[in-house]
């Protein structure tokens, strides 16, 4: 590498050399933005977690994230994970992988020595970042492993300065005895019977929980990207590498900055800060409130971590800057950031929490409700273009009361389930969409406002 491309490592910060990992983490894992920055303030607030702190109260709060992804298979869950892997072996971080299936690999177990018992450490006490490429054992009440590692991982995010943050378990005739320091990076795709296994726990939401749904669409813009990203002459490898040297250094110089300190660094959250951040938790909650009723009770259990969740995020990004003072740009950096994730949390449990237990008698329903508000609206004809199309937003409007009350987000998610693939900019996908089955509605924009038009009635 070049000198002046040395000077360049040293010198990415902020917002720029945020940029720079999510596109050397997307030459691995594609169209996983939000995977990639969430994994990236994983990693740095593990890095920093035992030199920086902010407080609330008497507490001295550290600065891990935790991340856990839902996402279906085959969606880049694993390639994210061995580039993540991998940026954490560079910047210094321990990581191992979680695949037993007993709680010794957490905590540790007992080895026999001759005529003595040893200890074996388990990853909790060994390792700086835990990771799980395929969670969804953990979310398996059936097994102690999911119980008691369940258990432990909720102890590992207590803060590392308060006494929750403790682990004990005798084994045998010892006694094993530790303060967890890990972070955590969990992956699976949706698992079964989610509201029973995961929400009633308090779990997720320790984590910030990326909820993301793939749709055909998305699945065809990814082989998209891996067709231009095929190789077809020369290498680009260097090219790859050469961006990834820069983000290791860039975040190095930052780290080190810290890992050097002898003495602990505190954080101040300003007054005008902590006003700031009540605005944006209101924001937030005011979307809670727009959601069905069963939802809301348990959506409300994690404003209790949201605020500290986005303070983190607000200042990993204030440190990633060079600067120590949070400004109002990181805390609008953390809301911008969480805002997707918080919407698609909303969507995600609401709907699995108003389905009917028989999905296929709920997706009937959906149909036969949008189908007759279409319908009614066409017999109005007060939002209707060109005979027919209707305003869209206006059958969202009227079709939330009639799917229990559900948020906007929620109605534009299940109208958008049996609306046609919109059209890609990709031209060879077109005729995938015109092929399209168990679609009732196409979709238009007329003056830049989004209009429906029926293609076929329910039989």
């Amino acid at each position: 590498m070049s000198q002046s491309c040395k000077m360049t490592a040293i010198n990415l910060t902020g917002d720029e050399l945020i940029n720079a990992y999510i596109e050397s983490f997307s030459n691995y894992s594609f169209k996983n933005e939000l995977y990639a920055q969430v994994s990236l303030h994983v990693l740095f607030g593990q890095a920093i977690s035992q030199k920086v702190y902010y407080k609330m109260g008497a507490r001295m709060i550290d600065l891990r994230t935790h991340m856990l992804l839902i996402k279906p298979q085959g969606t880049g869950k694993g390639a994210g994970y061995g580039f993540v892997s991998d940026m954490a072996r560079r910047i210094g971080i321990g990581f191992s992988s979680l695949t037993e299936s007993t709680d010794a690999g957490l905590i540790g177990t007992l080895e026999r020595d001759g005529k003595e018992n040893i200890v074996i450490p388990g990853l909790l006490q060994t390792t700086d970042l835990v990771g799980m490429e395929e969670a969804s054992p953990l979310f398996d009440y059936n097994t102690e492993f999911s119980k008691k590692n369940m258990l432990y991982m909720q102890i590992a995010m207590n803060s590392l300065w308060g006494n929750s943050c403790y682990i004990s378990k005798r084994l045998g005739s010892e006694m094993i005895e530790f303060k967890p320091h890990a972070s955590l990076l969990l992956l699976t795709y949706p698992p079964d019977h989610l509201v029973d296994k995961l929400l009633k726990t308090g779990f997720i939401d320790r984590l910030v929980p990326i909820f993301e749904d793939v749709t055909l669409a998305d699945r065809l813009e990814v082989i998209k990207i891996m067709s231009e990203k095929t190789v077809s002459y020369g290498d680009t490898k260097e090219t790859a590498k050469g961006k990834e040297e820069l983000v290791t250094q860039s975040l190095l110089r930052i780290i080190n900055k810290y890992r050097k300190r002898e003495a602990l660094k505190r954080i101040y959250i300003t007054d005008d800060i902590k006003t700031l951040m009540l605005q944006i938790i209101e924001e937030f909650s005011m979307k809670i409130l727009d959601a069905s009723p069963k939802a809301r009770e348990k959506l409300q259990h994690f404003l209790n971590r949201l605020y500290e969740t986005l303070l983190k995020l607000a200042i990993h990004h204030a440190l990633l800057s060079g600067r120590e003072n949070i400004e109002v740009k990181d805390i609008m950096y953390a809301r911008l950031l969480y805002l997707p994730i918080w919407r698609n949390l909303i969507i995600s449990i609401e709907s699995l929490l108003i389905i009917d237990p028989h999905e296929r008698a709920r997706y009937h329903r959906i149909i036969r409700t949008a189908i007759e508000e279409y319908d009614r609206q066409i017999r109005k004809n007060k939002f209707v273009k060109e005979k027919d199309w209707v305003r869209r937003l206006t059958m969202l409007q009227t079709l939330q009361n009639k799917w229990d009350n559900c948020s906007l987000e929620t109605a534009d998610s299940n109208l958008k389930k049996i609306e046609k693939i919109p059209e890609t900019t990709y031209e060879k996908f077109g005729k995938i969409a015109a092929l399209e089955k168990d679609k009732f509605f196409e979709r238009k924009y007329i003056g830049g406002v989004a209009y429906l038009k029926k293609i076929k009635d329910i039989k």
